[in-house]
């Protein structure tokens, strides 16, 4: 018989910040095991399916074994998905450094045209990791799927931009938190955002199929 104090609310909170703990420390050994520009991608997507099963109420996996069956499995697919966000990123800095030679109406046009991207850029890249977690797809299918459904749910892109803000602000005034806490934080985050998103079309499609019958 589980002990009455197990179930405690002060105990399932250290559980769940252990949890946070070790998901954290799992993501920076594999990037730091993958010189970080060959692990990071693939840790943070581990840590995202772990996010994922945990916000589906799958709260009992194991940890470990499902990061490192995540490592195994998408190593390879999501650093070439990450090589093609690099190389979109090359190009808007490439575009950047062009609007610091040029002057006038043009810049200005131009710039609109650069933020705008940049807007779109950096949306899809906090997005199409969460989406790639979620759905099957091919390569590009993700980052379509990850801009639609960002610029579909504003509320829910508006909640989360405040709420990595509040976490980076934390982090600035308790700057000890973020070896223990950093990356799970802000990976919780991002991944709740986009499952609540992808929940409320998922509602949307059921009550539009409802109605059609």
């Amino acid at each position: 018989m589980q002990p009455s104090w197990m179930s405690s609310s002060f105990y399932r909170i250290c559980e769940w910040i252990w949890r946070m703990c070790y998901v954290n420390l799992l993501w920076l050994g594999v990037t730091f095991l993958g010189l970080v520009i060959f692990g990071i991608v693939p840790a943070t997507v581990a840590m995202l399916s772990i996010f994922r099963k945990w916000l589906m109420g799958e709260t009992d996996i194991p940890i470990y074994r499902t990061f490192v069956d995540s490592l195994k499995k998408d190593f390879i697919k999501v650093n070439i998905l990450a090589f093609i966000f690099a190389v979109i990123g090359y190009i808007l800095y490439f575009n950047y450094q062009y609007l610091g030679i040029i002057e006038g109406m043009q810049h200005g046009i131009l710039s609109i045209g650069w933020y705008l991207g940049m807007f779109l850029f950096v949306i899809t890249l906090m997005y199409v990791f969460p989406i790639y977690v979620h759905f099957e797809m091919r390569l590009f299918q993700y980052i379509k799927t990850a801009l639609v459904i960002a610029l579909a749910n504003p509320l829910a892109l508006f909640s989360l931009l405040v709420s990595l803000g509040l976490a980076l602000y934390l982090f600035y005034l308790v700057p000890g938190l973020i070896p223990f806490f950093g990356s799970s934080i802000i990976g919780f985050l991002i991944m709740w955002a986009a499952y609540m998103s992808i929940e409320r079309i998922d509602r949307k499609k059921k009550k539009l199929a409802a109605k059609t019958e």
